[in-house]
């Protein structure tokens, strides 16, 4: 009943298969930018591939983490979210502030926003349709990066794009509801074709739940009873009149190629209902703000695990204790647990020829601790969030005036970025604006 197109299958999967190293470059930052930041692999000087924890761990430190670049994060997009209330406060009662009120456009932008910061991406997908219990209208959804493809593109509006698409996964029962049409003989034909698939595999997962590695396979949905289908849109143009209309062409693809539905866009404007933003796309490159910080964290976090280490073996010198002082009942390795512990009281031989005695050697760490400050300083250099941007109070020798310059001057070294996003949520409200019905 479903009709086949590979060639669109494999074009779409090649898509998915340009951006690998984006996909896995955003699980990175992901990482460090939520507190995982010691997982990255380093050669041992025995040739063995570690993580930093482990090895420094084998070192005998204690990995310590100071999340700068959290604080970073949570500092952007919290001054979005205070400039985006200032001017809603402004906002007519049109078609657009009623599409805004529905989605809550402000939560949804702001967790945009901080995708932006991190992985140098930003995705939404404007669609019309009935969403119970809300009911029809203008749905935008953000997209993760790891269930999107499109062709590489050079423009940053995007416009010289052909193929862009995203992966769905949903139960059979939602399949057949939303690709069915109520037609039982279309939902015998869905539910054949899927539980076929599911029987050939690996289209349909039924083991592979709770990967760590989220959509890591272009056909196989990462929870178990979920189906697997495969958007595409492609810009397509009449060989026989290239001049005459133009379109955007929506294909939902089963994962073996069969072709489930399939539309024209719906959109006044003739496009796509995607709209994404990469950053700064030089010469088609994404590279994130938060990319430029992960090293300054890295060595931040080297420098305090060094600091506590310094101070932790230097809080006890090394204790000499003579064999014949050992009382009856203890051994050595008894005697060092009770030194290790803070306040205990080691009994010794009264007949020993010697007493024990501390050997004490301060630990230095006013080094490590000048660089600390001089790469904390850096990093603010770096990211241009000082702590005036970050609401944090001043020093008493601060006047406000200068306290107000440093605002400001922060506010002009993320302008480019916050200018991005915000050509990004023009772009974003001209699609929902002409996914209106027409009245």
């Amino acid at each position: 009943m479903f009709p086949s197109n590979s060639f669109l299958l494999q074009a779409a999967r090649d898509a998915w298969k340009t951006h690998a190293a984006l996909r896995a470059n955003r699980r990175r930052l992901m990482h460090h930018t939520y507190g995982d930041q010691w997982g990255d692999l380093t050669l041992t000087p025995d040739g063995r591939t570690v993580t930093e924890y482990e090895q420094a761990m084998t070192s005998g430190m204690r990995p310590l983490t100071n999340n700068l670049l959290r604080s970073l994060v949570k500092s952007i997009v919290g001054r979005f979210r205070y400039n985006v209330s200032q001017a809603e406060a402004s906002l007519s009662d049109d078609g657009l502030s009623r599409i805004y009120d529905a989605n809550l456009m402000t939560e949804l932008d702001s967790r945009a926003l901080e995708e932006f910061l991190i992985s140098g991406t930003v995705i939404q997908r404007v669609v019309y349709e009935n969403r119970p219990p809300a009911g029809s209208g203008v749905w935008i959804d953000n997209v993760s990066f790891d269930s999107f493809f499109c062709t590489p593109f050079r423009d940053p509006r995007a416009t010289d794009m052909r193929l862009i698409g995203m992966l769905h996964d949903m139960t059979l029962d939602e399949l057949k509801l939303r690709f069915g049409h109520d037609s039982k003989r279309r939902h015998r034909h869905l539910e054949k074709l899927y539980r076929n698939l599911a029987a050939q595999g690996p289209f349909v997962s039924i083991t592979d739940v709770g990967r760590e590695e989220s959509m890591t396979d272009f056909f196989t949905p990462p929870a178990g009873g979920f189906c697997r289908v495969i958007e595409v849109w492609t810009y397509d143009i009449d060989p026989h009149h290239p001049s005459r209309d133009p379109h955007w062409h929506c294909r939902f693809l089963a994962p073996d190629g069969s072709v489930i539905d399939h539309t024209r866009t719906p959109l006044r404007s003739g496009g796509h209902p995607f709209i994404l933003k990469f950053y700064p796309l030089t010469d088609g490159e994404v590279h994130p703000f938060i990319e430029d910080l992960v090293g300054q964290q890295k060595h931040i976090n080297t420098l305090i695990t060094t600091i506590d280490h310094i101070l932790a073996n230097s809080a006890k010198g090394v204790l000499l204790m003579p064999t014949d002082a050992i009382p009856a009942g203890l051994d050595m390795e008894m005697v060092a647990d009770i030194w290790s512990r803070p306040g205990g009281v080691i009994p010794i031989n009264p007949t020993a020829r010697e007493r024990p005695v501390e050997i004490t050697a301060s630990g230095r760490s006013e080094g490590a601790a000048k660089l600390l400050e001089i790469e904390m300083q850096l990093f603010q250099q770096i990211s241009g969030v000082t702590s005036a941007l970050q609401g944090q109070a001043p020093a008493s020798n601060v006047s406000a005036s200068l306290y107000e310059s440093q605002v400001y001057n922060s506010a002009i070294a993320l302008l480019d970025l916050y200018e991005s996003f915000n050509s990004f949520r023009t772009m974003r409200d001209r699609v929902a604006l002409a996914a209106l019905p027409d009245s």
